[in-house]
């Protein structure tokens, strides 16, 4: 399939925040592609990737890709989740133990406290491990879609690339937000 990007805009979307409304002819007509700039961020933050120009790329392939089976989600997404947990544990691990270490009235053994400050290390090792492995398997998966899907690159996708990165500052602050949303939504202690 060939995607040809004719128009581009950023609207506030209800619900949705501020988008990138992208207007494109592909071999189906004339499609309209809302991509929330959140989604962007997220995708930042998940992957450890810090341009948004490639999560623009990886956005434009990744919804032309075979559909997954009901209940499923992409392998890169699941291990990047895994590295969100991963790095929630440490940094609710490392707060506790610097909270107990502090506390007059609770006292840890040296060697606990050094098994504990190990485990978090491990912990906090395992999130850069894990968010790497799933960035690879992300650009995997993206790559597997450009077999069979070309976006044109022409004005149209220049435009679009220029008009993200012109807004990579408040895509950083969008990130910063979903940084802070993910360790609360995902400790479950």
């Amino acid at each position: 399939m060939h995607i040809e990007i004719i128009s581009t805009e950023i609207t506030d979307e209800p619900g949705l925040g501020p988008c990138y409304r992208i207007t494109q002819r592909t071999d189906l007509g004339i499609e309209l592609y809302v991509l929330p700039r959140s989604a962007i961020a997220a995708d930042l933050e998940l992957y450890g990737v810090d341009n948004p120009l490639i999560v623009l790329d990886w956005r434009l392939h990744s919804y032309r890709g075979e559909p997954l089976p009901p209940g499923t989600i992409e392998a890169s997404l699941y291990t990047a989740a895994e590295a969100q947990q991963a790095r929630v544990f440490a940094l609710y691990a490392r707060a506790h133990l610097g909270g107990a270490t502090a506390s007059s009235d609770a006292e840890i053994s040296d060697d606990l406290l050094v098994k504990m400050t190990q485990e978090i290390e491990q912990a906090e090792n395992d999130v850069e491990d894990l968010t790497a492995k799933a960035r690879r398997m992300r650009a995997d998966e993206i790559d597997a879609i450009r077999t069979s899907v070309t976006i044109v690159d022409d004005r149209g996708l220049a435009e679009l690339r220029s008009l993200v990165a012109r807004d990579a500052g408040q895509i950083a602050l969008d990130r910063d937000v979903v940084r802070e949303q993910l360790a609360p939504s995902l400790h479950t202690t």
